[in-house]
Order: structure tokens, then C-alpha cells, then sequence
């Protein structure tokens, strides 16, 4: 029987050229990014239909609180979006979309027989249809289905939203 030395037998399994490190390299698989694309003539519109998305999907994560807080009459969620280069035929490269009062609406909405999806839906599916100029002050939109009306207003009629919601919101109750 021979017998053979540890030393003798990498000799001979070493290579007589230049090393060539051994690379593993995996196959690499690229998932498409599904995101959904809001698309409108002006890009107000388009913010509008990205954050009514945004905050119903948020809202979908958090669960329906038993009661309001006071608190909840008071809140808003706010977010600032910087998009470098993304989807910049359809959206602005940066904008801030400010909800007030997300549970108080989200409840109202509830109360009113609207569930969140057929909102989001209406206000994103298709783009928001422009009421006539100069009948009202600021800007008014129905959305494509008509279910809907979304009117902007004044941070003086922001403040006396604020002021009435909890008792509007009582009145709603007992009714």
C-alpha cells in the first residue's frame, strides 16, 4: 500500500497557470415594480388621486378605533413626496399632501354607508372632472363617477371645519 503525504497531493492538484478566482454568481430574477400610475391633465389632480390612495391604504392599516378621542377632531397626516425623476410625466417632482382629520372623515365616511375602497375607487380610477369655473370660489371636482364632490377651501374655512366637526359629528350620532 503506498501511502501518499498531504503535502504531496496539493502539488499536484495545483494548477500550472494564473489563478483565476471562482466566482458564484446567481441568476438574478427582476420583479416588476407595481405601482399604480395617476394619470391626469393637471397635475393638482394627479396629487389628489396619489394621496386619496395613499391615505386609504394607510388608513387600511390601522384599525377602527371603538370610539373618537378628542384628539382625533384635532389630527391631520401630512407627507411630503420627492420624486427624482419618477413618474415625472405624470406627477410633480415634489409635493406635500396634507389630510385633516383622518378618522373623524374615515367615520363620516362609514356613517354615510361609503366604504373606503368604493372612495378610493371614485376619486382614482379616473381622473376627477372639473366643475364649470366662476359658479364657485376655488376648485371644484366631481369624481368620474359622479358619486363624489371634492371642493378646495380656505385655511379660513380649514379653521371653521375644525371648529364644527365634533358637533357635527354628535348630531350625526344621534341621528
Amino acid at each position: 500500500r503506498a501511502m501518499s503525504s498531504p503535502s504531496a497531493a496539493a502539488s499536484s492538484s495545483v494548477p500550472s497557470g494564473p489563478l483565476k478566482p471562482k466566482r458564484k454568481t446567481k441568476k438574478k430574477h427582476f420583479v416588476q415594480q407595481k405601482v399604480k400610475v395617476f394619470r391626469a391633465s393637471d397635475p393638482v389632480l394627479s396629487v389628489l388621486m396619489w394621496g386619496v390612495n395613499h391615505s386609504i391604504n394607510d388608513l387600511g392599516q390601522v384599525p377602527v378605533p371603538v370610539m373618537l378621542l378628542p384628539d382625533d377632531f384635532k389630527a391631520n397626516a401630512k407627507i411630503k413626496v420627492m420624486n427624482h425623476c419618477f413618474n415625472k410625466e405624470n406627477l410633480p417632482g415634489q409635493f406635500k399632501f396634507k389630510e385633516y382629520c383622518p378618522q373623524v372623515f374615515r367615520n363620516l365616511r362609514e356613517r354615510f354607508g361609503i366604504e373606503d375602497q368604493d372612495y378610493q375607487v371614485s376619486l382614482t380610477r379616473s381622473s376627477p372632472l372639473r366643475d364649470e369655473e366662476g359658479k364657485y370660489m376655488g376648485l371644484r371636482l366631481t369624481s368620474y363617477d359622479r358619486t363624489l364632490v371634492v371642493k378646495e377651501i380656505s385655511s379660513e374655512e380649514v379653521e371653521e371645519m375644525h371648529s364644527i366637526l365634533s358637533e357635527y359629528h354628535q348630531v350625526l350620532a344621534k341621528a
